[in-house]
This record gives C-alpha cells, structure tokens and sequence, in this order.
C-alpha cells in the first residue's frame, strides 16, 4: 500500500487540477466573448491546446513553484493546507486543535481508508469504478481494432511522404488516423462520382491531419478510462471536439483556396441527402447526436461565413495567453498538492493537538 499511496495522490491531484481548468477555460471562453475572437475558432482551440498542455505539466509546474517560491520566500507555504495551518497558528483560526487538524486530514484519511478495504460501500465504488474503466478500456481497444480493420482492407488510392489516401465501402463519413508509422486519410469510395464532395471531404481530412487533431484526439481517447467520472474530463473533450471541426472548416477556406460559400452548400447538401436517406449518422459530420446537432451545424456554417474576415493574432497573444495558463494551473497544482514534509507549523500543530488530547484526558480523570 505504500508504493499505490502516491499514485493516488498524484492521481486526485490531477483531477484536482482538471476541474480548476476546466473553470480556467470557461473563464477564457467567457473573455473572448466580447471581443472580435469569438468567432475565431483557430485561435480558441490552439489556447485550449495550450491550456491542457499545462494540464498535462501540470506536477512539474508544481515542482517549479513549490522550488521558485523557496527560494524568493524562504519560509512562505504554497499549499493551502500548509497555509492553513500556519494561519490557525497565528490564532487566524478559532477552533479546537483536534478538530482543526481532523479538518485538515480529511482527503488523507479518506484515502487510507480506500486502500485499507475496510468500509464496504467505498471498496464497492471503488470496484465499479474499476470495472467502468475497464468497460471503456475494452471499448477502446475495440473501436481500434475496428478502424485498424478498416484501414487495412481500404485501398490505397494516393500516397504522400507523410499521409496514405484510402477508399473504403465500408464507411459513409470520412475520417483521419494515424498508426505507428504513418497517418491515414480514409474516404468513402462513393465521392469518387462527386469530385466536388472529394475534394473537400480530402481538404478536411489533410487539414486534420496538418494540425495534428489525429494526435490530440488519440490522447483524449487514451486518458478517458482513468478519467471518465471527471465532468471537467467531459467539458474539455466536448470543447476540443466542437473546435477541432469548427477551425478546420475555417482553416480549410482561408489556407487552401476553397470558396465558403461553395463549402458550406456542400456541407449542407451531404447533411441533407443522408438525413433524407435515413441515416441521421450525419450528425456526425455535425459533431454530436441529438438536439445539440442543429446549433453545432450552425455554429459550423457562421465559423464558414465568418473565416473570409478573420485576422490572425499577434504571437504575443498566444505566448501571454500560454503564461497566463501555466501561472494559474502552476500555483493551482502547487496549492491542492499534498506535502509529505514535517515543516515547523506541522510539527508545532502536532504538539498542540497533543497537549489539547492530554488536557482533556486529565479533566476526565
């Protein structure tokens, strides 16, 4: 039990972490609002990328500012529970020490009774947990194994330095990925009689490919068994979905050359003729299924309407935006990590604790 306690500490961090991001990124999505980027979807998903890459670096932030903070504060806690103690030691804090350090032990003690196994209800949780990641985790591999399959009894049709063009029967809506070695582009072979719908179907998908969507996706995919129960893990997959579609379509016009109007009729046209055929898997194209699936095809058509007129920002916007992230989920990560130290406050809140369990011990005798 020694060696899993800082996995999982590491791992309740992470998610920690995760739900304050996804707090950040609302926050950013909410400051965008009003101003000419919020319609600029390139811009919003390369800060989203950028914010979960400090998710991602988020322990060695932690590190940084723990080591950063030592040295131009000698002395000053990081951690809120180090600074919760600290003022309680002041006199800040008006309550009994017992009480006071039971408050502060709380998570701890609810870990070391996960890994002990002897509440019954908890052990329960945990099993279903378990059990639902593995459920996803099989899921997952099918889902692989399922596109491996399809990938392999495509035909290759066009062959570049990085990426295989294929045709398949098998599918009805197009789709990226990426094995080991090479990344794939899989067409249906259907819009070999609409080159019109080929060429844009193809743009899309290279476009995905030229921004690493494939990639970030694959990571997504990976951490879902471990992170499933995590709405914020949720609200940033969503996010990062919709973005991903929405600043390739404006990608595509604005880098390859293709009208917007002519790509959004085309868009439109294939949305209608499969829901017209009974497929209504075209809400796929349209990202989500249900009654989402007509705003977020209109939030496709006004990222298209709006792509003609969009200017890049300046990469000092970006690089102050990744600053601003990395600050906010450092101290963040820095503040909810649990300390394995005996600092001074700790060891001062400990004699009082003790001299308060013996004062009452001695009024009841």
């Amino acid at each position: 039990m020694t060696a899993v306690k800082p996995v999982l500490d590491a791992y309740l961090d992470l998610n920690v972490v995760l739900a304050l991001s996804a707090l950040i990124w609302l926050a950013a999505r909410a400051a965008l609002g009003p101003t000419a980027l919020r319609h600029n979807f390139i811009v919003q998903l390369r800060v989203l990328k950028a914010l979960c890459l400090c998710v991602l670096l988020s322990p060695v932030l932690a590190l940084a500012v723990t080591a950063l903070s030592a040295q131009i504060w000698p002395g000053r806690a990081v951690a809120i529970g180090d600074i919760a103690v600290a003022a309680y030691l002041r006199g800040e804090i008006a309550m009994p020490a017992t009480q006071f350090e039971a408050l502060l032990n709380t998570r701890q003690r609810w870990v070391d009774l996960v890994l002990s196994g002897q509440n019954p209800v908890l052990t329960g949780l945990v099993a279903v947990l378990v059990l639902a990641a593995l459920r996803i985790l099989a899921r997952t591999v099918r889902d692989a194994l399922a596109i491996r399959e399809t990938v392999l009894n495509s035909f290759l049709w066009r062959r570049s330095a990085r990426v295989d063009v294929r045709l398949s029967d098998r599918i009805t809506v197009p789709f990226a990925v990426r094995g080991l070695r090479r990344r794939h582009v899989v067409l249906p072979s259907h819009l070999l009689d609409t080159p019109r719908e080929l060429r844009f179907a193809l743009a899309h998908e290279l476009e995905h490919v030229r921004a690493r969507d494939v990639e970030w996706e694959l990571g997504f995919e990976l951490l879902r068994p471990l992170l499933f129960w995590n709405p914020a893990f949720w609200l940033l997959k969503y996010q990062f979905s919709r973005l991903r579609e929405l600043s390739c379509d404006q990608s595509v016009v604005m880098r390859r050359g293709i009208d917007a109007r002519d790509y959004t009729k085309c868009l439109l046209d294939y949305c209608a003729r499969t829901v017209a055929q009974g497929r209504p898997r075209v809400l796929n194209v349209a990202l989500v299924p249900g009654g989402k699936a007509k705003r977020v095809l209109r939030q496709r058509v006004i990222a298209l309407a709006d792509a003609p007129r969009l200017n890049a920002p300046e990469p000092a916007f970006f690089l102050a935006t990744t600053l601003i992230f990395a600050v906010l989920v450092a101290f963040a990560a820095a503040s909810f990590r649990q300390t394995q130290d005996w600092s001074h406050d700790r060891l001062m809140l400990s004699t009082v604790v003790n001299l308060e369990r013996l004062e009452a011990r001695n009024n009841g005798n």
